[in-house]
């Protein structure tokens, strides 16, 4: 990884939350192919030690909600007919739940988190779409208890 801009091509593998009570941890960092955002294992991580896998296929950069919690992050997904795509996960480390939404990215780089508004941009690299979405009108496509993966 270089110091330059960080986004789904060039990120770090430590993400702590504003209030250094939890951090998002990525291991076995890689491009998903030759020249493509990286993709790696996710963890939750506590400051007991104990952690939480949130995905063996997640993007980054996560982004922390500023008080800290709750974080988003991509998730890759292979869906039939279209390929490869991303879906945004909100990650809530109070309630120890994950919700991924139904609408898919291309390559989704997550660039601020306050209250219920995700912005960004789709497709960074090539023609960048904004992203500008209210958490409370976008549809659900799964909820995931992380209670029953902390180790």
């Amino acid at each position: 990884m270089s110091n330059t801009k960080v986004d789904p091509w060039n990120f770090e593998s430590d993400y702590p939350s504003p209030d250094n009570s939890h951090t998002i941890v990525y291991s076995d960092l890689e491009e998903m192919a030759i020249g493509a955002p990286l993709n790696g294992q996710c963890f939750l991580e506590f400051p007991n030690g104990r952690s939480i896998k949130l995905g063996g296929w997640c993007g980054g950069p996560p982004v922390w909600e500023p008080n800290g919690s709750r974080v988003a992050l991509p998730l890759w997904k292979r869906k039939i007919f279209v390929g490869t795509v991303q879906q945004l996960a909100i990650i809530d480390v109070d309630a120890l739940e994950m919700k991924i939404y139904n609408k898919t990215f291309n390559v989704l780089d997550v660039q601020s988190f306050t209250e219920n508004t995700i912005k960004g941009c789709n497709t960074p690299l090539n023609k960048c779409e904004p992203v500008n979405l209210d958490l409370s009108k976008e549809k659900v496509c799964k909820i995931v208890d992380l209670k029953c993966g902390l180790r």
